[in-house]
């Protein structure tokens, strides 16, 4: 449900032109703070449909935690060809991502209309009116979060050991002397890494572990390129600490909020505003089709991008058997005079006489020769006829039976039936 108040951390955006304003106020407050240091970190967003929503990795939800690796490991059994060719664990999770695994990445992007567009994408919510009994859906307000950072690339030290962590059973007592010797054994750490891990009582490898990072991919997938895509990598492990023997503290996986790794201002998009700069994005190419590049998201934008039909289409009816009987059993020659008087006549027994003129104009202006034997051309006569008499009544059904009986009783008059 949209929230009337607009809380002081919020950016309220109306339109397209307000948020990229906004946006580029923010980078020249940057570049003008900072001058050309300003270069040294990059700009991430993300954006989500619900602002009352928290922002969280899709492995935090549910339960799926406890299952991280157990998941992971399936998925690596049952498809081992599509991780074949990766060369790190970073790559892995994200393709487990792309193909909708939980994990414990965040889609994010450095493109901000991308994040603008997931933050107008509609989403319901249910709700009671105070002064009534029965639930109401409503769309929610969108949020759009960003953040300046430095950045990592998916194949650094750090986000290197987060990574492998995931696929590792962390559930089961794994100690930081067993996860340091894990290191070494994959050549993610040398030996005298590991010799000076120790030293400093494991510290570094602690304070690596609870960390968050953000990280640009290698965009090895067409859709990671046309969405700007990016990650934030969460860490935020436990440990156990044991002072006795810091070695076997024990790492725990850990759920958390991501929201404060972003500005506490945010964008704020109102949800009856949402369609509005949809179709402006839609203007500049940010759309399902252009961010998706997967075939069942281009079938859904070209359906969604149709215009609607504003004539109707007719029931399928069977045609009769003995249709040449009932068609052509005797040529009937009708003069054109003759025609325009029975349309005249039957019209004005029909209809309201304000309405007279536009009905005959849409007849006459649709007719063709034999038309009253041919199916394809009464059906035709039909929805022109609706759609000369629905700007009167309002009401098409009304207008298409009206429709309907006026041109059968002309046939029926024509053909002497």
């Amino acid at each position: 449900m949209p929230n009337e108040e607009i809380k002081e951390n919020e950016i309220l955006i109306d339109n397209l032109n307000s948020f990229l304003q906004t946006v580029s106020d923010i980078r020249h407050k940057v570049k003008e703070d900072e001058g050309i240091k300003s270069d040294s970190q990059k700009f991430f967003f993300r954006g989500q449909a619900n602002i009352d929503w928290d922002v969280l990795p899709c492995i935090f939800r549910g339960n799926y935690i406890a299952k991280e690796a157990e998941m992971i490991r399936t998925a690596y059994a049952r498809i081992p060809l599509e991780f074949q060719l990766l060369q790190t664990d970073f790559e892995r999770l994200a393709k487990l991502q792309h193909y909708g695994l939980p994990t414990r990445l965040l889609d994010i992007t450095t493109n901000p209309l991308v994040a603008l567009y997931f933050a107008c994408q509609p989403t319901t919510h249910m709700s009671i009116d105070k002064g009534a009994s029965q639930q109401e859906i409503e769309d929610t307000d969108g949020v759009v979060y960003f953040q300046r950072a430095y950045s990592t690339s998916y194949t650094d030290l750090d986000v290197s050991v987060v990574s492998h962590l995931a696929i590792l059973n962390a559930v089961e007592n794994i100690s930081l002397n067993d996860f340091l010797e894990e290191l070494v054994n994959q050549h993610i750490f040398s030996d005298k890494m590991a010799d000076e891990c120790k030293k400093n009582n494991f510290k570094s490898l602690i304070s690596l572990l609870q960390k968050n990072y953000f990280v640009l991919s290698n965009s090895n997938n067409e859709r990671l390129i046309r969405q700007s895509g990016s990650f934030l990598l969460v860490g935020n492990y436990n440990i156990a600490f044991n002072k006795e023997n810091i070695g076997s503290s024990i790492i725990h996986p850990a759920i958390c909020s991501v929201k404060s790794e972003f500005e506490k201002e945010v964008f704020r998009i109102p949800a009856d505003k949402k369609k509005d700069i949809l179709e402006e994005l839609d203007f500049y190419n940010i759309n399902e089709g252009s961010l998706f590049p997967e075939l069942e998201h281009q079938m859904s934008y070209i359906k969604q991008s149709l215009p609607q039909c504003d004539f109707d289409v007719e029931s399928f009816t069977k045609l009769d058997s003995d249709y040449e009987s009932k068609t052509t059993h005797t040529h009937i020659e009708v003069a054109p005079t003759e025609i325009e008087s029975i349309i005249d006549t039957v019209i004005r027994g029909s209809i309201n006489p304000i309405m007279f003129d536009d009905c005959k104009v849409a007849i006459i202006n649709n007719i063709s020769v034999d038309w009253y034997r041919k199916e394809s051309e009464k059906s035709r006569l039909k929805i022109a006829v609706t759609n000369a008499l629905n700007q009167y009544m309002n009401d098409r059904v009304t207008a298409k039976m009206t429709a309907n009986r006026i041109i059968n009783d002309i046939v029926a008059k024509i053909l002497g039936e």
